[in-house]
């Protein structure tokens, strides 16, 4: 369905018991995230999207949570379940299937022409309620209530934005979810990252001696346009054509007040303005999705040229960080939406997974119908060339009868199949920009694990694990979370992983080992996981007993265990860049927010 507006949203995740309105004061530096994370993260009676109608410093509400669990993504999107997304492309694919190994490769424009035939292109108005009042004489950020996420960030950021921009030569518009770390009153750091659209529409700006990209950051509107920002569309797709396919309704534009731009006529906020492809900042740090803050880095400066907004507008933000956060489930939508994507290209893949603890490019999980040697390679391959997929770091292929959003069931396949010497494949290639393990900025190493049944080796048999021989090795510091895995803490200023791996593979030879530093909890499968693969360059980190890879070893040969070392690193271990701190409240903030919990009425 489509939503008029953002409040109209609001009214329905009132009216579905999602919403909890929160009139109690609250600040917007820290303390609406700590509440807010505790919520995405407590149970499911309690995860609500939050309303703050009282926030120090401004007249604005703050909507926050509002795509934080699998129901209101799928409320957002106009479906009952997540689901019905994948079955409604795969439908429009099949009555647009062309003919041939040419006509898929242009699938994008196909896909463009029928979005425009059934009548969903954009229309444009000339009245607007994101610009009933319009402020171009010293617009400030000031009035926004823009929240302070963590501790070390480096600011108040905007994190739930439609940033819009142009291509400079060709006209298209892009729509691109980018942070934006607020410097003063008006001007704001433009995080788009190398591999985004506005990246290159900065980039083909330069080339082309222009000074200045007018950009439009709009916030609000529909829900499916608040999310469209985060979709990895094809280049030269218009993201709103597809929000007008979710919604079954055309949006609707309206001409900017400073810049050559169109914006939703239905958004709350607009901040109009430029960014100058030849003028940089430092930006951050940031507590990102990844759990970590993110590192200063240089990235374009927008500057506000207008600020419009409704009468009685509404702030929607998110905050990001360890997972799992409302980010996830945004994420979520876009898996299952493009799933058939996928499948248009490699008809052999069944389902795709990428969970929490990956956070969203460190783990993707593919079931597939394999029929040949080798097809788990080729589907390894062709996902890394597909879009931005190249960024994933690791790929795990399994059966088709291997639910792939069941972890226990992959993690029982992969320990039960893969000979890890002979079943994986490491390439480097790129990997996301905020991956702080890689070593090289936005490059290194990443793993493909083909994890299906070979018939013709004989299945696993592993010893009983020698638990007084272990503890007498690492002390009680370490844990079998499944039968040939053990993950131990490890004090690197007291021994080397190197040192610990063979000691303990003397005594356990058929384990595979996972190296946690020495503070972390090791009782928590979901943050051995995120840890395990957020720490890990798959060239430098791991060892492989028996190795090196190869393929071809003699069918009777040892099967290879891998040691995985996620660990945090430095100089010393061949890692030069920096190692980035993890996010974490302060307790100052947190002893603030357990003083005021029954003030908030959350339950």
């Amino acid at each position: 369905m489509a939503y008029a507006d953002l409040r109209d949203f609001i009214g329905r995740l009132e009216a579905e018991g999602e919403l909890i309105r929160i009139p109690t004061s609250v600040s917007p530096h820290l303390e609406i995230s700590e509440i807010t994370d505790r919520v995405s993260k407590g149970p499911d009676a309690q995860n609500r999207a939050l309303l703050f109608e009282n926030v120090e410093g401004s007249t604005m509400p703050v909507l926050i949570n509002t795509f934080g669990s699998a129901r209101r993504m799928a409320l957002a999107l106009g479906v009952d379940d997540l689901e019905e997304l994948r079955h409604n492309l795969a439908r429009l694919i099949d009555l647009r299937l062309p003919q041939g190994f040419s006509a898929m490769v242009s699938r994008g424009t196909e896909l463009l022409g029928v979005l425009r035939s059934i009548g969903l292109g954009p229309k444009t108005t000339r009245k607007a309620p994101c610009q009933e009042v319009v402020i171009t004489d010293h617009p400030s950020l000031d009035i926004l209530p823009l929240l302070t996420c963590w501790p070390h960030d480096g600011g108040p950021y905007i994190t739930l934005p439609q940033v819009i921009t142009r291509d400079p030569v060709t006209g298209q518009r892009n729509v691109g979810m980018y942070r934006l770390q607020k410097y003063d009153s008006q001007t704001l750091g433009m995080h788009w990252q190398r591999h985004k659209g506005g990246a290159d529409h900065e980039r083909e700006a330069r080339a082309q001696k222009k000074d200045r990209i007018p950009v439009a950051v709009v916030l609000g509107g529909d829900p499916a346009q608040m999310w469209c920002g985060s979709a990895p569309l094809p280049p030269g797709i218009d993201e709103y054509l597809l929000v007008g396919w979710l919604r079954r309704k055309p949006v609707a534009f309206v001409k900017c007040i400073t810049q050559d731009i169109e914006v939703p006529a239905n958004a709350e906020i607009v901040i109009e303005g430029y960014v100058d492809p030849h003028e940089h900042r430092p930006e951050g740090p940031f507590g990102d999705h990844t759990g970590f803050y993110t590192p200063p880095d240089l990235f374009p400066v927008m500057h506000v040229t207008a600020i419009t907004h409704r009468a009685d507008p509404i702030y929607p933000t998110i905050i990001v960080g360890k997972p799992p956060q409302e980010d996830y489930w945004m994420g979520k939508a876009t898996e299952r939406l493009f799933l058939p994507l996928m499948q248009l290209f490699m008809g052999e893949i069944v389902d795709v997974n990428m969970p929490a603890e990956g956070v969203f490019h460190n783990l993707v999980i593919v079931s597939i119908k394999k029929r040949f040697p080798g097809h788990a390679q080729k589907v390894m391959y062709g996902l890394w060339g597909l879009g931005l997929m190249m960024l994933a770091k690791a790929l795990v292929i399994v059966d088709e009868e291997v639910d792939v959003h069941n972890l226990t069931a992959v993690a029982d396949q992969v320990l039960a199949n893969v000979d890890w010497r002979r079943d994986v494949t490491i390439v480097d290639g790129p990997v996301d920009q905020l991956d702080h393990s890689a070593i090289q900025d936005s490059y290194g190493g990443k793993i493909g694990v083909d994890a299906t049944r070979k018939p013709d080796r004989a299945p696993v048999v592993r010893a009983p694990m020698p638990a007084d021989a272990i503890t007498a090795l690492v002390s009680p510091d370490w844990f079998s979370p499944y039968e040939g895995l053990i993950v131990a803490r490890v004090d690197k200023s007291q021994r080397k992983v190197r040192e610990v791996f063979d000691a303990l593979w003397h005594v356990a030879p058929d384990t595979n080992l996972i190296a946690l530093d020495h503070i972390v909890d090791i009782q928590n499968r979901s943050d051995i996981a995120w840890r395990a693969l957020g720490n890990v360059d798959w060239r430098r980190d791991v060892v492989i007993t028996g190795g090196p890879v190869d393929h071809f070893a003699p069918e009777g040969s040892p099967r290879g265990q891998i040691g995985i070392d996620a660990t945090s690193k430095g100089p010393e271990d061949g890692h030069p860049r920096g190692w980035p701190e993890e996010i974490e409240m302060s307790a100052e903030i947190k002893a603030l927010v357990d003083q005021k919990w029954d003030q908030y009425g959350i339950g």
